[in-house]
């Protein structure tokens, strides 16, 4: 169907509806009292109309509707609308007596030499021992701390900070200088399971 097409089927039909209002438009003015005064009642056949008048006493219906709560006209017959409730707890009675409150012990914040064995605790845990030999009588461990892997011997130094103290089967002994404090920090550090088979 082409746009020519298209456009006489719209215009048909607004033809057509503009007809169909005009016609209803000259019905209902047909049917105005005037007209209807002007029939031949001289008929037998026609009965016999008697004017309306509504009683003053009685109220306008559209006054008198009022709609309380809107009804589901979709429910099923016979069901009821159940309404929640908010229910308020009830608050208890203000005691007369006055309730002394201790404020609660602050925690104290940690000294500098404290943090600062905490930190050397934190990197000597870094280490993992993942096993040992023996050679000539004298024990060597193998550490790593996640980058590199460490072959030491009691006594030794890595990296200018951490000492091996103790190398044993299953455990390692580390200790670490923490000069804001002036005392030594040590762990130990158990042989990795994953390593022990």
């Amino acid at each position: 169907m082409t746009n020519q097409h298209k456009g006489l089927l719209l215009v048909g039909l607004l033809v057509a509806w503009g007809g169909i209002t005009a016609y209803q438009m000259f019905e209902d003015s047909d049917t105005t009292p005037e007209n209807q005064a002007s029939i031949d009642t001289t008929s037998s056949t026609l009965p016999t109309v008697r004017a309306l008048s509504l009683d003053e006493s009685f109220p306008n219906a559209r006054q008198m509707v009022k709609f309380s709560q809107p009804r589901n006209i979709f429910s099923p017959i016979g069901s009821r609308r159940v309404v929640a409730k908010k229910i308020i707890p009830k608050r208890p009675p203000p005691s007369n007596s006055i309730v002394s409150r201790t404020p609660a012990p602050t925690k104290s914040s940690p000294s500098p030499e404290e943090l600062a064995a905490q930190r050397a605790r934190q990197e000597l845990n870094k280490f993992r021992f993942l096993g040992y030999l023996t050679k000539g009588g004298e024990s060597q461990a193998f550490l790593t701390n996640g980058q590199a892997i460490y072959i030491v011997k009691q006594g030794e130094m890595l990296e200018g900070q951490v000492q091996v103290n103790r190398i044993e089967p299953e455990t390692i002994v580390l200790s670490a200088e923490v000069w804001e404090a002036g005392n030594q920090v040590q762990a130990t550090i158990p042989l990795t399971p994953e390593s022990s088979s």
